[in-house]
């Protein structure tokens, strides 16, 4: 989630991975140096967030369907690792003030300005959603001032949307957190503790800020370890690159087939266990990852906070036209994965030809 940088493509564990840049005549001018696969990464991680947010109308028992809600849903964690590794891997010349002047501009006012128009509709047409409406039954009796606050407070008005208050969290500790990475042994006892933490307190209501932040504190103090340590994994993962790789599979069959009880436990283990998977084979295989994936990483961000609209747009087209809700299946979900990233990719890219620089306050990007 943070800036892109210049992109580092040597695949080796000498110089290049570590990541030490030469020394250069002005260091305070010295371009920051990005790595290739976190670059990538966060490519995959986009396509398994809108992946995950098209909504069809799928047949009850569909195979197909519980496959690809496994695999896409609680794609959070992804996406919220890559988030941890920069925060890290940037840190060096961290300063509170300007670290969080930078997420107003680029976090925060896209979040504010996009979402004016959802706050409009929801304050007007009064159309809660249902989440919202679990927790507070008598939401509409609400004024409307005090509905408004809590969407935005929550992040509750449009669906990928309470991420924004929950990260917003995490801006906020980031001293603290930098602490624990300036001390790493520290590191030892706090995240496997995190880990048990997000165990015992599982995902709820998207809108439930708190236990969110605390559920996946872990994978974001995941991403700084592994960033603290990215030399020493990619070591490791060279070696038991058969364990790195089948581990976080068989933890993906094994969700197929657990009972309810355990679902979410073993879904937010395959989950964390896929971030090292695609460190390493994004490491690894570099040199053949596709164009497109740079082009979704270098607008990741911005895809994330316009792709729900396109998805919207679709659902009411399709609705519209066929009277029917769109229906489940694999073809109709990947051509409304393509479409909707399409739609995405250019609506940002007409936002950066119009608005130049300033596009990062309304989109991210």
């Amino acid at each position: 989630m943070e800036k892109q940088l210049p992109l580092t493509t040597d695949n080796t564990l000498a110089p290049a991975a570590t990541i030490t840049p030469a020394a250069p005549v002005n260091a305070a001018k010295a371009p920051k140096k990005f790595i290739g696969y976190i670059h990538n990464f966060r490519g995959v991680a986009i396509i398994y967030v809108v992946g995950a947010h098209i909504l069809l109308n799928w047949r009850e028992g569909s195979v197909s369907h519980k496959v690809l809600d496994i695999i896409m849903q609680n794609s959070t964690i992804l996406f919220l690792f890559i988030a941890g590794y920069l925060f890290q891997h940037l840190s060096a010349k961290f300063e509170y003030k300007d670290y969080l002047v930078k997420k107003f501009q680029n976090v925060i006012c896209p979040y504010l300005l996009l979402s004016i128009p959802v706050l409009a509709y929801r304050l007007i047409s009064q159309d809660i959603n249902g989440f919202t409406l679990q927790d507070h039954p008598d939401f509409a009796s609400w004024s409307l001032w005090r509905q408004g606050s809590y969407y935005l407070l929550h992040g509750a008005h449009l669906q990928q949307l309470w991420f924004i208050p929950m990260i917003a969290l995490y801006y906020l500790i980031a001293p603290i957190l930098l602490y624990v990475d300036r001390h790493p042994k520290l590191y030892y006892g706090v995240l496997p503790g995190l880990i048990i933490i997000s165990l015992v307190v599982q995902r709820s209501t998207l809108s439930d800020t708190l236990v969110m932040a605390v559920h996946f504190l872990s994978v974001y103090v995941f991403g700084m370890f592994l960033s603290r340590y990215k030399d020493e994994y990619l070591v490791f993962a060279r070696k038991y690159w058969v364990l790195v790789t089948v581990l976080p599979i068989a933890f993906l069959v094994l969700n197929y087939f657990i009972s309810p009880r355990f679902y979410d436990n073993v879904d937010y283990t395959h989950k964390m266990l896929f971030c090292p998977f695609y460190l390493y084979w994004l490491w690894r295989l570099e040199k053949y990852v596709p164009k497109f994936v740079d082009v979704l990483a270098v607008l990741s961000f911005g895809i994330y906070f316009v792709h729900y609209f396109f998805v919207l747009l679709l659902r009411g087209a399709y609705q519209k036209i066929f009277h029917a809700a769109m229906p489940g299946n694999l073809v109709v979900w990947t051509v409304c994965l393509i479409v909707v990233m399409l739609l995405s990719i250019w609506a940002l890219q007409l936002t950066q030809r119009i608005l130049g620089k300033k596009s990062k306050f309304l989109v991210g990007v």
